[in-house]
């Protein structure tokens, strides 16, 4: 009735559902451990951008 292709690349179609399937968990992983609150969200952007900036005096203070 059906029969698949004897000759078709099968590593290369291995490789497509594999990084698909590592593309979307990792949507899935970010969308469940991201802030969903925007407000969540800007606060956590801004704890970011300050240890940052820290980080950076630290560094420019040592030379």
């Amino acid at each position: 009735m059906f029969s698949l292709p004897d000759t078709a690349p099968w590593w290369a179609v291995l490789v497509v559902v594999v990084l698909a399937l590592f593309v979307l968990g990792t949507c899935a992983l970010v969308r469940a451990v991201w802030p969903q609150n925007s407000a969540h969200r800007k606060a956590l952007l801004q704890e970011r951008q300050q240890e940052r900036a820290r980080r950076r005096r630290e560094l420019s203070d040592g030379k």
